[in-house]
């Protein structure tokens, strides 16, 4: 980092609230289940245990994704085992499966034990993926580096969505950790060779500007014209991307609106992921085929041969079709119009 950056990262965390933030989040809801009854933890070397359990604000799939990486990383740097407890609102590994390292942990190996075990919740809290959560990255991970310097426990129970991990480092991360588990595997096959060419990938995020559903602190849903209008500047800029760099590839198109989705795939040239589409974070069913679709769309758009995010200014930037990238290392453009 530069010295403009430590300078910047310094004021925005120490004085701009966000460590009391993170602070006041873990002291209200993380610090209360843990007890000195409660069983102690049975490991003998210390373990760092990436926690997806619901109990505090996770993001999307592609945050928790990269959170557990970087805290992977994390490990890697100070020589500690790595499990993963994700749990909620399904569990990970009916999706995916320990490729090359063994993450998985049993419930009753997990400790809530105050002598043996701590709790930290550090999430990034900035909505567009530029300089300020470069910086508030950098800071995340300093801040786990410190904790696991200063306190000296069994078990690290951290919940992140930290994204240090980046593209080489992630794509390399990413394939040690998981493998599609068997039905996902014939899943993604089966929609790859439905698109049935070499294919680029065009990622919309509208939360509930089309009316799909509710989602907190985003805007307001367009009434019928603007919505219209909305779709309408979308698909125009699909047809003038495939037009004027990919007029003999295919299409692949994800979106988190269903509404979207429907009008676009009337395009001879687009392919659209068949399934409901549901944004894990406000879908808390447990249900297997409610988010296979999540993880399809994710494993297809990471075989693209580029990917792109697009964004009018009343979209969300989402940081997911750039995770996707990093699984691959493939090529990536945001185009905002």
């Amino acid at each position: 980092m530069s010295i403009l950056n430590i300078i910047m990262g310094y004021l925005m965390f120490n004085f701009g609230g966000i460590k009391l933030r993170y602070k006041s989040k873990e002291d209200k809801l993380l610090k209360p289940l843990y007890t000195t009854v409660a069983s102690r933890a049975r490991n003998k070397k210390p373990i760092i245990i990436a926690m997806v359990d619901g109990k505090v604000s996770h993001g999307g799939l592609g945050d928790r994704i990269h959170g557990i990486l970087s805290l992977y990383l994390l490990s890697k740097e100070f020589g500690l085992d790595f499990k993963i407890n994700f749990c909620t609102p399904f569990e990970l590994k009916d999706y995916f499966i320990p490729n090359e390292y063994d993450w998985t942990i049993l419930r009753e190996d997990i400790s809530y034990n105050v002598d043996d075990s701590t709790p930290a919740w550090i999430y990034c809290v900035n909505k567009k993926y530029g300089k300020s959560r470069t910086y508030e990255n950098e800071y995340q991970h300093k801040l786990f580096q410190k904790l696991l310097t200063e306190r000296h426990f069994k078990q690290y129970h951290f919940y992140t969505n930290g994204q240090w991990a980046q593209r080489e480092t992630y794509t390399q991360l990413f394939h040690q950790l998981f493998k599609p588990a068997e039905s996902l595997q014939k899943a993604i096959v089966e929609n790859e060779n439905s698109i049935g060419s070499d294919y680029v990938a065009m990622v919309f995020r509208f939360q509930q500007l089309l009316g799909d559903f509710k989602e907190s602190n985003s805007p307001d849903p367009l009434n019928e014209d603007e919505r219209r209008a909305l779709i309408d500047k979308c698909m125009n800029k699909i047809k003038s991307l495939h037009t004027e760099r990919y007029p003999n590839k295919k299409v692949l198109v994800t979106s988190d609106s269903g509404n979207f989705l429907k009008d676009i795939d009337e395009l001879d040239f687009v392919y659209v992921i068949p399934g409901k589409v549901v944004h894990l974070a406000y879908t808390i069913e447990k249900n297997y085929d409610l988010h296979l679709k999540s993880f399809i769309d994710l494993m297809v758009i990471a075989d693209a041969e580029k990917i792109f995010l697009l964004v009018t200014d009343q979209m969300f930037h989402s940081g997911f079709a750039q995770s996707a990238s990093y699984i691959n290392n493939k090529a990536y453009e945001e185009i905002t119009f």
